[in-house]
Order: C-alpha cells, then sequence, then structure tokens
C-alpha cells in the first residue's frame, strides 16, 4: 500500500471491537495484521476468497468487487478491496457486531 492509503489497522480494530484484523494484497501478501495467529495462513485464504469472488463477480457481470462476509456459528470475517487490489480483513467473535463491521468496512478505503 502506498503511505496516502494506509490505514490504521489497530485503530479500525479497536473502533469496530473486532478481536483482529489484517492487511494485505489480493495475492494474499500480508502487510500488516493485529492480535492475528497464523496470519500469513489467513492473509492467503482471504486474499483467494476475495480474486475468486472477484473472477466470478465479473463473469456474471455484477460490476467490481468491493467486499466479502463469511459469517459462520462463531463469527464473522468481513474483507474490503479498494480498486489498487489492497485488502483490509477484520475478525469477530462477536456476532451482533455485524452490522458495525459491514458499516465500517464499506467506508475503509473511501469507497
Amino acid at each position: 500500500m502506498t503511505n496516502k492509503n494506509m490505514i490504521d489497522l489497530q485503530t479500525l480494530v479497536e473502533e469496530t471491537g473486532a478481536e483482529s484484523g489484517l492487511s494485505f494484497n489480493i495475492d494474499g501478501i500480508l502487510n500488516e495484521s493485529v492480535n492475528l495467529e497464523y496470519d500469513g495462513n489467513v492473509a492467503a485464504m482471504i486474499g483467494m476468497i476475495l480474486k475468486m469472488c472477484l473472477e466470478m463477480s465479473e463473469d456474471v457481470n455484477n460490476g467490481d468487487l468491493k467486499q466479502v462476509m463469511i459469517k459462520n456459528n462463531d463469527g464473522i470475517v468481513v474483507a474490503s478491496k479498494n480498486q489498487d487490489d489492497n485488502c483490509i480483513a477484520l475478525l469477530s467473535k462477536d456476532l451482533s457486531k455485524m452490522g458495525l463491521l459491514l458499516r465500517r468496512m464499506d467506508s475503509v478505503f473511501n469507497n
């Protein structure tokens, strides 16, 4: 990420109450993580999910992919990407924070 696109990941995690977060590119190359074990593996997996969803979105002519949400019984992952394929993901075990995470992540890259 260039300096003008830098996100204060620690502040983003604190503002949303997420347990952890990471910044990476769509190829899964980790830039930074907060409170996350195996952060390189997680960045690679979420990057692959974003890339696959981006390709699917293009194949069905639904426009440019901006955000992916993964919800399971024990938590939520919200990942966003910008036009330069820089990505941010937040992870929370508190499903009641879903609305806050989605709203805040929707504006993280000002898109």
